[in-house]
């Protein structure tokens, strides 16, 4: 016969009853005397914590998840700041490089023989001309220092070129390298006397009117001669790199390697003639970069 619903109801009932008895019972026991009860008690510990680990474990990993973000940002942060520190110190190495190169540039330059019919005025290179295809610097002084037209500048190593145009404050200067100028000069080991021009390319200039069966050499250093008035005699020109003897004609093709830096001229000496050079003019000042 089945049992009814209210009967399934009072067993349940029952069980519980007799359940909360026992459990009042075992505590009743266990509060007067515990040492009954410790071994039990140590059992359902010990099967007890894989339950208590499995409930951690989310947050366990929640705080793992969120130290490691929060390191590897840390982390990138730290790098940027690293990394634009580096950055910072190798334009400050960049900028004290070329201030000491700039430097002993200037010292080689006023270190210049000092010709007792020449003044020497420090000008700076502040320009260029507008045609690319012409060799010309723009410097900043003019007129008022003394500069003309026709004097020569001339860098630490040798001859730069001729001044050409100058105005109140600034002169322009036609550098040797350009196809217009030349300027005479002699082999220092021989003596022989030529015309070195320029070719429009700043690492190389012309050896001219030098016969085929003349005597001269790849390291033949070239100094001017002061023929003609144009440039002064004395001065470093260049130094012939190639030879070659198969040009048609009388004359050999000769390359030369200038002596002064027409490539980093930042400053400049003009020679002028001492009666040239204004009384209320100060010594030149050095303005480095």
């Amino acid at each position: 016969m089945p049992i009814s619903i209210f009967a399934q109801h009072g067993l349940a009932l029952r069980k519980t009853a007799i359940a909360l008895v026992v459990t009042m019972t075992l505590m009743l026991l266990d509060s007067k005397n515990p040492d009954w009860f410790a071994g039990m008690r140590a059992s359902s510990h010990a099967a007890m914590q894989p339950i208590y680990q499995m409930s951690v474990l989310p947050s366990f990993a929640s705080h793992w998840a969120e130290g490691t973000m929060m390191s590897k940002e840390s982390l990138r942060r730290e790098n940027v700041q690293l990394h634009a520190q580096l950055l910072h110190a190798q334009a400050k190495l960049q900028q004290q490089d070329y201030i000491l190169a700039q430097n002993a540039r200037l010292q080689g330059i006023l270190s210049t023989t000092k010709p007792d019919q020449y003044d020497l005025n420090l000008a700076q290179v502040i320009g260029t001309d507008t045609n690319p295809l012409k060799q010309i610097v723009v410097i900043n002084k003019g007129r008022n220092s003394g500069v003309k037209v026709g004097q020569t500048a001339i860098d630490e190593s040798g001859i730069l070129g001729q001044i050409i145009n100058v105005y109140p404050q600034t002169s322009r200067l036609l550098l040797l390298t350009d196809e217009l100028l030349s300027v005479a000069v002699t082999v220092r080991r021989t003596g022989q006397r030529a015309i070195v021009s320029g070719r429009g390319l700043p690492q190389t200039l012309s050896l001219d009117y030098i016969f085929k069966t003349s005597d001269v050499r790849v390291g033949d250093e070239l100094v001017s001669s002061g023929l003609g008035g144009r440039f002064p005699a004395g001065y470093r020109v260049g130094r012939v790199i190639k030879i070659n003897p198969e040009q048609q004609g009388n004359f050999m093709d000769i390359d030369v390697t200038p002596a002064a830096n027409f490539v980093d001229n930042s400053y400049v000496l003009v020679l002028q003639d001492k009666a040239s050079k204004p009384e209320y003019e100060t010594p030149p000042q050095i303005a480095l970069p």
